[in-house]
């Protein structure tokens, strides 16, 4: 015998069949069967009929519903097949049972339902009874499955339908800007503008002060004398120069063009600002727009300044 390839397991088969061993059928739980009270009293069934009628209502559900065999019938009650199918005949003809679907031969069996009350359908009895229990069918519920993941047409319709209507009428659009006052932004540059003036008030007030006396009469300028021995004159009194001295500010002004077009410069620069004032303004302004995640263009800072100096005013 040639060897066996590398890919392939050697394997050998069991010298004895396997066992297979069935098991017992559990005892029957059934205790009680639901009849229809007008099979107890009709004179026209027989025994025999009625026998057969209470075995088919152990196995159905609370709508009637069931698919037991013939065949298992006629085990249970101890008779043949046939005596089980010449029962069922009489208790259709006399209004207790229903085909409800018939079944294929191998597959499986008919589909029965003991007729309780004539004046109730199957679907009817189904649907009553289904909010207690599922009583549809094995085959009932396999199909109303599967129609339920098959689209609608006439609701892709009604759908179709109205994507269009709104694709015709444009949604009104609502405006988030505040009808009065100002937005956020617009109140936190307000507020970083009075701050800078203030500082650079300030800052103006200590590198060049004017003293006066209190009559008035006579302006001179005031060495600051920075002597811990120097005694304070309560007869003057510091007065800020209103005139604007210009600022080193070289950094902030080579900074300028790189977030300022020239044009935009231009149109601050004939409006009466220096380049110096715009660099402090830009030095107040980017952090803001920075801290609210925007990336302003450089004709949204030119309006800005402009802003900030108009409400300074």
């Amino acid at each position: 015998m040639s060897a066996l390839p590398e890919n392939i397991i050697p394997f050998e088969l069991p010298k004895r069949r396997p066992r297979v061993v069935q098991r017992e059928a559990e005892p029957d739980q059934r205790k009680v069967c639901v009849l229809p009270i007008r099979a107890v009293f009709d004179q026209k069934l027989t025994h025999g009929a009625l026998q057969v009628l209470a075995a088919v209502c152990a196995f159905a559900n609370r709508a009637g519903i069931t698919w037991v065999s013939q065949t298992r019938l006629a085990k249970d009650l101890g008779i043949s097949q046939q005596a089980v199918a010449k029962q069922f005949k009489q208790l259709r003809e006399h209004g207790y049972l229903e085909t409800v679907r018939k079944g294929f031969k191998g597959e499986r069996t008919d589909t029965l339902r003991v007729i309780f009350d004539p004046t109730v359908d199957a679907a009817t009895a189904i649907a009553v009874t289904s909010a207690i229990e599922d009583t549809r069918p094995p085959v009932m519920q396999k199909e109303q499955a599967m129609e339920a993941e098959q689209p609608d047409p006439e609701g892709q319709r009604r759908v179709a339908q109205a994507i269009a209507q709104v694709l015709k009428t444009p949604p009104k659009r609502t405006h988030t800007m505040p009808k009065q006052g100002d937005t956020r932004a617009v109140r936190e540059i307000k507020e970083a503008n009075k701050k800078a003036l203030a500082k650079r008030t300030r800052e103006q007030a200590i590198h060049n002060p004017q003293v006066v006396n209190e009559e008035g009469s006579e302006v001179v300028n005031a060495p600051v004398d920075n002597s811990s021995h120097s005694q304070p004159n309560h007869n003057l009194q510091v007065v800020q120069n209103t005139e604007r001295t210009p600022i080193d500010s070289s950094t902030s002004i080579n900074n300028i063009k790189t977030v300022l077009n020239n044009q935009e410069l231009f149109e601050l620069i004939e409006t009466g600002l220096t380049e110096v004032e715009i660099a402090e303004d830009l030095d107040i302004l980017l952090p803001l727009f920075q801290a609210e995640g925007i990336s302003p263009s450089s004709r949204v800072l030119a309006d800005s300044i402009l802003q900030m100096h108009r409400n300074a005013r």
